[in-house]
């Protein structure tokens, strides 16, 4: 989902984003110069669109070069090994996928700020609330799904990938919560007393939707159905009474 609704919102949102930058570290050669970061930023790319075609198997230092259209020498200057480029590389990914978030929840704000406004203990207005979310969730994971499929691929390939490499799951583990903190903070303005567990179920029905979207063409997919499953998942966190409708 990848800001903010209001000041204790956006104050959650800038000092996770501080965080989560802070908190990634690079473990190739360090430049100093702009041409070079700039060649080391495309061979990180590069090896991106590699994982995005090939999966992560895919990435070797030759491979890597033909794609950034670079020497071989220039992958094994900058990543003395492949452990070295292949966790650079998901660095890249989260970085751009955290500014990717901040985008999404700015554009959101005025329309979750709206929405929380005529939240109530109304039922009526509950359930107006739900559909409205649910609407904003279904557009994002569309827009998601049919614009930013590399994106998404890349990210299966980097939650497997934790699986298996240790250096990486830091990494997974600080993204995950730079992730968290907007949604928890949008829980607790909807009055939830669970919060942290709200923000992780709609997030783990988000991943499972996308994961779905994958694998159907773009053309085929059907956004009734990742309404549906959205809409029931805000209902029962508003604990509105489930009477079938969608």
């Amino acid at each position: 989902m990848e800001a903010t609704m209001s000041s204790p919102t956006a104050a959650g949102t800038k000092n996770s984003a501080s965080a989560a930058n802070h908190k990634l570290h690079y473990q190739g050669r360090k430049t100093s110069r702009a041409g070079s970061e700039q060649r080391r930023r495309n061979i990180l790319e590069a090896a991106l669109r590699i994982v995005v075609r090939d999966g992560v198997r895919g990435v070797r230092h030759r491979a890597v070069a033909k794609e950034a259209e670079v020497p071989l020498s220039a992958t094994t200057y900058y990543f003395k090994d492949i452990s070295d480029l292949i966790t650079d590389m998901f660095t890249l990914f989260v970085e751009m996928g955290a500014d990717k978030y901040r985008i999404f929840w700015e554009e959101s704000r005025q329309h979750m700020q709206a929405a929380l406004a005529e939240l109530s203990e109304d039922e009526n207005a509950r359930r107006k609330f739900a559909d409205r979310m649910a609407e904003l969730a279904v557009h994002y994971v569309m827009h998601q799904l049919r614009n930013q499929r590399d994106h998404l691929l890349a990210e299966q390939a980097f939650h497997l990938e934790c699986l298996r490499n240790d250096n990486l799951r830091s990494i997974a583990f600080g993204h995950h919560e730079f992730l968290m903190n907007d949604l928890k903070a949008f829980f607790s303005r909807m009055g939830s007393d669970q919060p942290d567990i709200d923000a992780k179920l709609l997030f783990a029905v988000i991943n499972r939707v996308e994961y779905e979207g994958l694998l159907q063409d773009p053309d085929d997919l059907d956004d009734t159905v990742i309404m549906a499953m959205l809409k029931r998942q805000m209902q029962c966190m508003l604990r509105l009474p489930m009477d079938g409708r969608s």
